[in-house]
This record gives structure tokens, sequence and C-alpha cells, in this order.
């Protein structure tokens, strides 16, 4: 899906526009911008594995990285990570809470934390688990739908979301909802309404965004610096939803996740950096940053050690934060990401990319909005 909007350049004529930077539009003013990755098993992985994973996204200057609250089925295989740690769902039925799954990410954050790095957590996963088959409460009980629309659906994930935020860490011994070092945002829930996009494109599913956001506030607290992120409403933004009305106009949700898999920039050049400022207007104030992008890789599809610092550093150079989808660990069990026609995303930390160049370029360089006191 191809957005373009011209605020963030200047045409003498045409052919000959010269993209403005973040400096041009607002010199001085603003923190560093960011990058990182998302990474939706991690807290599978052995501790060997997870250290060597978060000291490679440290060497790359990565500054914040993405957490599922998800179960992890041992001896599988995730995107050619062998996973190691059996863990369940958080909830197998409606309000029963199993926290493994949350001392696993709390273990994570202890590492991340470590390294200076933060963390956004998604506490749920619509994209995924509202789908026939799944086995989720929430799916079997209310449906991609109901979820959305119902008070008893909004009761009963509203407990999910406090007892996930007033958790106290197995391993941090910190309570989550108080722990800003570590944990930068939470999300409403992974890609809201993917499932039932008109639950978002029409006004059925518009109390569900402010509702909750405005029940997270109220655990968090008013200046709790740790914010409230959309998820990515609707999946990819071409669906028409990442700037719903009832999120935008929200005021206890401060950021707009944008999930946007764009394809190869060198069909469509300057594709980010012509789209942002375009973003910020319909995000009416609200923070804006690129919660996943990657490059498809399917059958030879993208080259991503071309794409992947291009689309970087295209973001970077008009301080558009983003997490890439996904940087994996080394191969150690049997995955080609190029012959995964669903998700040919991945990019093993020892490929032929450069993926430190873009990361670090992304600190280096002033933000399009200011991340101070949430990041900096």
């Amino acid at each position: 899906m191809k957005t373009s909007n011209l605020a963030l350049a200047i045409c003498f004529f045409p052919g000959a526009c010269h993209v403005l930077s973040a400096d041009d539009l607002n010199p001085g003013a603003n923190s560093p911008s960011w990058a990182g990755s998302n990474n939706y098993f991690l807290i599978g992985l052995s501790e060997s594995q997870q250290n060597t994973w978060v000291d490679k996204m440290s060497s790359y200057g990565a500054k914040v990285v993405r957490l599922w609250v998800n179960g992890q089925t041992a001896g599988s295989c995730q995107k050619g990570s062998t996973i190691e740690n059996n863990i369940p769902p958080l909830e197998s039925a409606i309000r029963k809470y199993d926290d493994t799954v949350l001392d696993a990410v709390d273990n994570v954050l202890v590492k991340l934390a470590a390294k200076g790095i933060k963390a956004i957590i998604s506490p749920h996963d619509a994209a995924n688990q509202f789908r026939d088959g799944t086995g989720d409460p929430y799916q079997d009980r209310y449906g991609s739908g109901y979820f959305y629309e119902q008070q008893a659906a909004f009761d009963d994930y509203d407990a999910r979301l406090s007892h996930v935020l007033n958790y106290k860490g197995e391993f941090s011994g910190q309570v989550w909802k108080d722990w800003s070092d570590a944990i930068m945002a939470f999300d409403l829930q992974n890609e809201p309404m993917s499932t039932k996009t008109s639950e978002c494109t029409t006004t059925a599913g518009a109390n569900w965004v402010c509702g909750r956001a405005q029940h997270m506030r109220s655990i968090l607290g008013v200046n709790n610096p740790i914010r409230i992120s959309s998820g990515g409403i609707g999946g990819d933004i071409s669906k028409g939803c990442t700037f719903m009305p009832a999120a935008i106009n929200c005021d206890q949700l401060d950021m707009i996740a944008i999930h946007r898999y764009a394809g190869n920039l060198a069909n469509n050049p300057n594709e980010w950096s012509n789209s942002a400022s375009g973003y910020l207007e319909q995000a009416n104030g609200k923070l804006v940053y690129v919660e996943e992008w990657g490059v498809r890789q399917y059958q030879g599809a993208g080259d991503a050690a071309a794409e992947y610092p291009a689309q970087g550093n295209d973001m970077n150079k008009v301080g558009l934060p983003w997490l890439y989808w996904q940087i994996v660990p080394a191969e150690s069990c049997n995955y080609d990401p190029t012959q995964d026609e669903d998700d040919s995303f991945s990019i093993f930390v020892n490929s032929n990319v450069d993926i430190g160049g873009a990361m670090r370029g992304a600190a280096s360089t002033p933000g399009l909005q200011d991340w101070s006191d949430i990041l900096y």
C-alpha cells in the first residue's frame, strides 16, 4: 500500500524535489529518533539464546524491543529458533490467570533494561488469537466482533489489563505499572480489530478503543511516563483503521502505532519520508511511530540486504521511529524466510544485512517528534 504526502518535500518544478529532514522541520527542538525490533517468541528462548539476542540488539543501537504476553510451545521452531520454554497462555479461561508468561516477559525485561533498551508490551494478540481453533478464551466466548462491542467483554478484558499492569515481577521485583525505566508503553492489544475490520471502519468498535485506554491510564496514573499505544488498529495501514476517530480523539491514548508492509523502496522512492508528515497530521497531536514494517522476501520479492537499510534510512532522514518485523536469532532449526509465504520478513542476526547501521542512524537523528522523558 502506498501513501503519498508531499508536505515534507519542496518541489521547485516537476521531477526536482528536495525531501526535508527532521532538522529542517524542527531544528534542535526534539530528542533523537529511535529504532529496534519486534520479537514475539523471545520469551520462549533459552537463557543463552536470549542473552545473545539482547547483546546483538544492544550492539546494533536498538532503543526499543516489542514483546508479547503469549504462550510458547517447547520444541517448536519459530522463525529458525528452537523454543526451549513451554509457556502456557496467561488465560486458559477468562479471569483465570497463570503468571508463567508474565514471569517470562519479566525475565526478558531485566535483560533489556540492563542494556538500556525499553520495551513495548502487547498484552494480547488479536491478529493471531481471534481465529477459529486457537483456544483463546475471548475468541471462544465473544468472537472478534462482540469482543469490541459488549460491556461484558470490556469488563473481562479490563480485568486482564489490570492484572498485567499490576503484576509484580518474579525476576525484577518491580510492579510493571511503575517500572518506567524498563517499559516504554503498553499496547491496547496487538492489531485490535484486524480479523474483523468492520469494527474499526465503522463505529461498531469505537467505545472499545478509548474505554480500554481510559482504564489503563486509571491504573498507570495521570503523570506516569509509561505510554499507551494503539497497537496497530486494524492491522496494516491499508485497512483504513490506523487513525480511526476513536483513537486520535481519545485523550488517554498517547501513541499511534503504524503497521505497514510497504513493498520495495526501489519501486517507490521516499515512500516513508514522503508519508511522515501525513501521519502526523492525521494523528491529532499524538506520538507516531512505525511499530511493524518488513521486507517481503518470499521467493525473491525483495532483497533484505538492500531494502532494509534503504527503508530504515528513509525513515531516519525525517526522524520517524521504527521497529522492524523482525530481527531473529541465528538459525537453530530449519527455516527459510524466502519460502514463508505468510511471513517472509525475518532477518537473521548473522545474515549479510547491515542491521546496525540503520538502527544507529535512527538514534543519531533528531526525531520528527519529541521523545524526551519517554525514552531519553
